[in-house]
């Protein structure tokens, strides 16, 4: 092979003279590499038709670095006025360009590339299982239905061999000829045998490999590039290798990476910007037990401290770990090994004068400033001092600048309070833009929902609006069309939830495919509630998902989406109307809406389609072939994004199946192998990441991501987090045979802490959630802040006071009265929570203004809505805010049992349905109760209200028995009495701003002529140990009462009218009123709603009622905030209501009638508290009536005990 043959090479007589050579520049600060890097390429341009090779480690570091090429000429930091032609790329991805620049015969993909190991690898492992090398294998596979512990063992092996291809080189050439050694300590040794099968695995990947293409392994590629490359000069440089490198901010490449780079230097001008923290020589500071060993002989770049003693033989252990600074030694292993590595290839006196020539300098240190605390620890590092030498350096500097902590409950308050931060160093600081702040946590796809949550809520017009974006999220965790593709490709194992499908039903491109809009999707959302739909496709699915195949179809069907869309159908053919062959017809859907009815069951036919298609295992052509049919079925582009993205995943589909092609791989294979693989492609991040947009940015914590920022804010800096465990697996043999260069993602993770810290020129915040969230217990922070604290306290003045002034705690919520407080320290921009401290309790000024001009008309539901709930009324009718949302969240589960709750709702149903039946029926004195109850039961049955047969027989007695006697005694009542016509209602306030208009159409004369009505409750009125009335323990429901008090006042304006009040174990009555009384209460019923409209009254139905009824001497207040706050038994109202909770968090809030933080109410204050007169006149009126008038009609169980 002739590296400079006629065919490889290009003629330079016209291209501008690049010396080349193998150049390093250092700094501690990338500014200066940067501004160095940019005038050298500004004086020693390309000619126009080249383009610059630029190595990075990330995204971030090349935008930056291309702003400043960018930038004007006469700019503060001059530019080259322009940033194009530029090739950007990975050191990987740039080594195998050149392998195929100088070597000339190489594929563009080497098949020891990781993605073609991993599916020639789960070719082999099948064929191997059964031989007594790889038994250690065959045990692991033992148990391996699915397929996917093979794959996950190739993916495993193909990663730890790339990596033996890069790092381990020797051992793979040893392998090849059959000598199974590895080395430990530069010391050769024999392959442990439990671990031969590697080497023999590697033999059989080689063999399986054509003849032609079996060196082409990047181990013995790199050998023939090294030797090919000895003989290259600028005048036969191979024409597909550039003229110059620029490698720039890369903290750590392996030493096969650097020798690429030595190689081609002999051709091109390689120019490596490394950043060093020290400008001292600091490589015998850290690992003491092997500084002997690696460090011989300093750095050729950097001296040691002339005042520091040398290090010999004979020093001891400990004086070579605290001889420097004790963060670089813990911190900065990974720079130590790079700056080594370099330090083999560097040889300055080659190129140091052509930069002096041009007025530069290659070592570019530049001291910190140690005005601020941040700035001390940076100074610290950067001249090696120890913790005394670090500790007398301290005096007189500004510890409270610069660094600070910050201790939460939680993500989401680390987020909110990392918002006020902000907003805080934006109000201080006019000149502050929003890119000059960088956000960096551990995991941002764990964070970005809570960032959006936060920071995207804030409307653009609104002060508190900060410019942020997201980096380095995963597509398929973010964008929807590829969380649906999720989905869809793993619909064999899905339960077909609501909330799954629901959610998917939101996606816009598969609105688009399946022709649904916003109208469609709200109408569905209530559909699928009413119809009884909770998970499931069909009985067919469920008895695959594990349910027992004995089952009735129709037990098994109930609930699914099979038996939703059943009802729906017939439905629309029949409307309300009997069963037919054991559907119970869903009324609602009709009219024009029913078209919605047809694109559900598209979608659905669909769905099921490829639920069968999916549960069989299939060749890789023919997974394409479904997984393409599914993307053009499935998905519509709603936008050009969903046009890149649906187009990525073909991409990403060709190159599988491109892949298995090149590994010959045709195996068939299950859904679950082909899902894990190809959603997990579509997550591969790429150098297109957006970053440096002009905002705030967040991004996760990445090699060389740290580049310089005036503020760097650092989250999620928890114990156990960060540095982010990685656990290796148990057959690399590179754990116990480390090297300078390796690669270890604790050691990256130092290093990064490291560069964050260095890379702040103004502040540096760190958070962690520092409390639990349960309990408020102590929480510790990562170890490296644990480690940053504790110097901070050995090497500043007072130093745990000094840590405590700059270490921040803050309450589990944003609305604490702790930010509120007389003196406090903590500050907030959330103007929701801030209290209006202006006005004292009774005599704030309105909350809004009335609107006397526009007369409203309500009815008499409205009026009960009041007495049950105020501040739900105020936010619903004055401010818009449904509390209650209309669209289903999902019930995804189907009852097998029935608690409390779900059998006073089933209870509810029931005595309505009845109640219904008993009206719109004849009276007939033989109509059998028990057999109504009995088809009502069946009846909700068919909907799928009830527990599927056999659970729901179990609670047919427990739900039927207490509603026979008070449907029985309504049924009497309606045979022994006669419907009246409705009576109109109409009351008015005096000013005719608001008007009460309803009617009456339950009222009933019986046989002596008297008038009365009968209301029907789920639950019984008496609450209790006894369960009934008179007895000492027992206590009336008043919000069953108030429910119904306005209807009863109503009734009486046409005369006096008995209300019954019927229900479980109720049998009671609300008497009669005289007229002008109930208008008078009607009427401040109506003044009250007014005002609540204006502002929302202080007052609670259940709270207000304890609070009325308890006894004046046993602290009625007191009990009325247990009511309220609740107990460690009970819940409290106020957690029961978001409208409360929002209004007025606490009993003393409520008590005054304020918002959290204002000073509230006691003493003879409390008397008059709007708590107190706001209760009073709601409910005071109902509680005297039922308290004077109150007749009580025993039961038959009562009259026999």
């Amino acid at each position: 092979m002739n590296p400079a043959g006629t065919e490889n090479t290009t003629p330079q007589s016209a291209a501008v003279p690049i010396q080349p050579g193998f150049m390093v520049l250092q700094s501690n600060r990338l500014e200066q590499l940067r501004q160095v890097t940019v005038t050298w390429l500004g004086r020693h341009p390309l000619t126009p038709l080249e383009n610059e090779t630029l190595l990075v480690q990330s995204n971030g570091i090349a935008q930056w670095l291309k702003l400043a090429l960018a930038a004007d000429a006469d700019a503060e930091e001059p530019g080259c006025g322009i940033a194009a032609a530029m090739n950007i790329s990975l050191p990987g991805r740039f080594h195998w360009q050149a392998y195929r620049a100088v070597l000339g015969n190489l594929p563009e993909t080497s098949p020891y590339d990781k993605t073609l190991l991993s599916w020639r690898l789960l070719r082999l492992l099948p064929t191997l299982l059964a031989e007594p090398e790889f038994e250690a294998l065959h045990h692991f596979l033992s148990e391996d239905s699915s397929q996917r512990k093979q794959f996950q063992l190739a993916q495993r092996l193909a990663d730890l061999l790339d990596q033996y291809q890069i790092y381990r080189a020797d051992w793979l050439q040893d392998w090849a000829r059959g000598v199974n050694r590895i080395t430990r300590n530069n010391q050769p040794i024999a392959l442990p045998g439990e671990q031969s099968w590697q080497a023999e695995l590697w033999r059989r990947l080689l063999h399986d490999i054509a003849p032609e293409a079996r060196n082409s392994g990047r181990a013995q590629v790199h050998q023939q590039f090294l030797e090919a490359c000895t003989t290259l000069t600028p005048e036969t440089r191979p024409v597909n290798l550039p003229r110059r490198v620029v490698v720039f901010g890369i903290s750590s490449l392996p030493r096969q990476s650097l020798e690429v780079l030595a190689a081609i230097a002999r051709c091109t001008q390689v120019l490596l910007c490394v950043h060093n923290p020290c400008t001292h020589y600091w490589g015998d500071i850290i690992e003491p037990h092997m500084a002997q060993r690696l460090f011989a002989k300093p750095y050729k770049r950097t001296s040691p401290r002339a005042d520091l003693p040398a290090i010999t033989e004979t020093s001891a252990v400990d004086e070579l770990f605290l001889r420097g600074n004790p963060l670089l030694a813990a911190w900065g292993k990974q720079g130590r090994d790079y700056i080594r590595l370099l330090d083999e290839h560097d040889e300055r006196a080659a190129y140091e004068q052509m930069f002096h020539d041009n007025k530069l300098n290659i070592d570019l240190f530049e001291e910190p400033c140690e005005d601020t605390l941040l700035g001390r620890i940076q100074s610290d590092i950067f001249h090696l001092r120890s913790i005394d030498e670090a500790r007398a350096a301290s005096a007189g500097i500004d510890v409270g600048q610069g660094l600070s902590f910050h201790i939460a409950h939680s993500t989401q308050r680390e987020v909110e309070i990392l918002q006020d931060h902000l907003l805080g160093l934006f109000a201080n600081d006019p000149t502050l833009r929003p890119r000059d702040i960088l956000v960096m946590v551990p995991d941002i796809n764990q964070f970005a929902p809570h960032i959006q949550a936060v920071f995207g809520r804030i409307n653009r017009d609104d002060n508190r609006f900060i410019p942020f974006t997201i980096s380095d999220q995963g597509k398929r965790h973010q964008a929807p069309i590829y969380l649906a593709l999720s989905m869809l490709m793993n619909l064999s194992s899905s339960r077909f939830a609501v909330s799954e499908l629901l959610d998917l039903m939101d996606v816009p491109a598969l609105q688009k495919a399946f022709d649904l809009d916003v109208a469609d999707k709200a109408l569905l959302h209530r559909w699928v509630e009413g119809a009884g739909i909770r998970w499931g496709l069909n009985a067919e699915q469920r008895v695959v998902q594990g349910m027992p195949a004995a089952l009735d179809r129709n037990a098994l069907e109930q609930n699914t989406w099979h038996f939703g869309l059943r009802r729906m159908l017939l439905g629309y053919a029949v409307g309300d109307s009997d069963a037919w062959q054991d559907i119970e017809p869903f009324a609602e859907v009709g009219g024009l809406s029913a078209a919605v009815t047809g694109k559900l069951t598209h979608l659905l036919r669909v769905l099921e389609h490829y639920w069968h298609l999916f549960r069989q295992p299939a060749d890789v052509h023919t997974w394409s072939t479904r997984i393409s049919a599914l993307l053009n079925e499935c998905f519509v582009a709603a936008d050009d994004r969903d046009a890149m993205l649906i187009s990525r995943a073909e991409q990403r589909l060709q190159s599988w199946t491109d892949a298995c092609a090149q590994a010959g791989f045709s195996d068939v294979l299950p859904i679950e192998v082909v899902s894990e693989f190809f959603l997990e492609s579509l997550d591969e991040l790429d150098l297109s990441q957006r970053f440096l947009a002009g905002a705030v940015n967040f991004a996760t914590l990445m090699p060389m991501r740290a580049i310089p920022f005036q503020h760097i804010c650092l989250l999620g800096m928890n114990d156990g987090d960060y540095p982010r465990q990685v656990t290796s697996v148990d057959f690399d043999l590179m754990r116990q045979d480390y090297r300078p260069g390796d690669r270890s993602r604790r050691e990256d993770d130092r290093y990064l802490f490291l560069e964050a810290l260095l890379s702040a020129r103004q502040s540096l915040s760190i958070s962690w959630a520092g409390r639990s969230i349960r309990d408020n217990s102590e929480r510790p922070p990562s170890v490296l802040v644990a480690q940053l604290r504790d110097y901070i306290k050995d090497t500043v003045t007072n130093g745990q006071q000094a840590l405590d002034n700059i270490t921040h705690e803050y309450p589990l919520q944003p609305f604490s009265a702790a930010y509120f407080n007389a003196g406090s320290t903590l500050t907030t921009y959330a103007a929701e929570w801030t209290p209006d401290t202006g006005t004292t309790p009774g005599t704030r000024s309105e909350w809004l203004a009335s609107d006397e001009n526009s007369p409203q008309v309500i009815g008499l539901q409205a009026l009960s809505a009041l007495l049950r709930n105020p501040a739900a009324v105020f936010f619903e009718k004055r401010l818009g805010v449904v509390f209650a949302s209309d669209e289903l969240t999902g019930d995804d589960h189907e009852a097998f049992a029935i608690n409390g709750l779900s059998q006073w709702q089933i209870q509810d149903q029931l005595i309505h349905d009845a109640h219904r039946h008993l009206r719109t029926s004849a009276p007939t004195q033989d109509l059998d109760i028990e057999a109504l109850l009995d088809n009502l039961i069946s009846k909700q049955q068919r909907q799928g209200g009830l527990p599927m047969p056999p659970f729901a027989d179990l609670y047919h007695t427990t739900l039927t028995q207490p509603l026979i006697k008070p449907l029985q005694r309504c049924h009497d009542l309606i045979c022994a009495s006669t419907e009246v016509e409705s009576l109109p209602v109409q009351v008015g306030l005096a000013d005719n701003t608001l008007l009460l208009e309803d009617s009456i159409t339950d009222v009933r004369n019986n046989a002596d002529g008297r008038r009365l009505r009968y209301v029907m409750l789920s639950g019984q009125i008496w609450a209790g140990k006894s369960g009934g009335p008179g007895k000492t323990k027992s206590k009336v429901k008043w919000h069953y009462l108030a429910r119904h008090w306005p209807a009863h006042l109503a009734a009486q304006l046409h005369g006096p009218v008995t209300t019954h009040v019927l229900g479980p174990a109720t049998n009671e009555v609300l008497a009669p009123l005289d007229a002008g009384t109930a208008q008078r209460i009607l009427v401040k019923l109506l003044t009250l709603y007014r005002q609540n409209l204006q502002q929302p009254l202080a007052a609670e139905v259940k709270t207000s009622c304890v609070y009325l009824t308890a006894d004046p001497d046993k602290a009625p207040l007191s009990a009325a905030q247990t009511e309220y706050e609740g107990s460690y038994s009970a819940t409290g109202q106020v957690q029961s209501s978001e409208a409360l909770s929002r209004l007025w968090p606490d009993f003393t809030d409520l008590l005054g009638g304020q918002l959290p933080g204002a000073a509230p109410s006691s003493g003879a204050d409390a008397v008059t508290s709007a708590f107190v007169r706001h209760s009073t006149e709601l409910y005071q009126d109902l509680i005297q009536h039922w308290q004077l008038h109150r007749e009580h009609i025993r039961s038959d169980e009562e009259v026999e005990s």
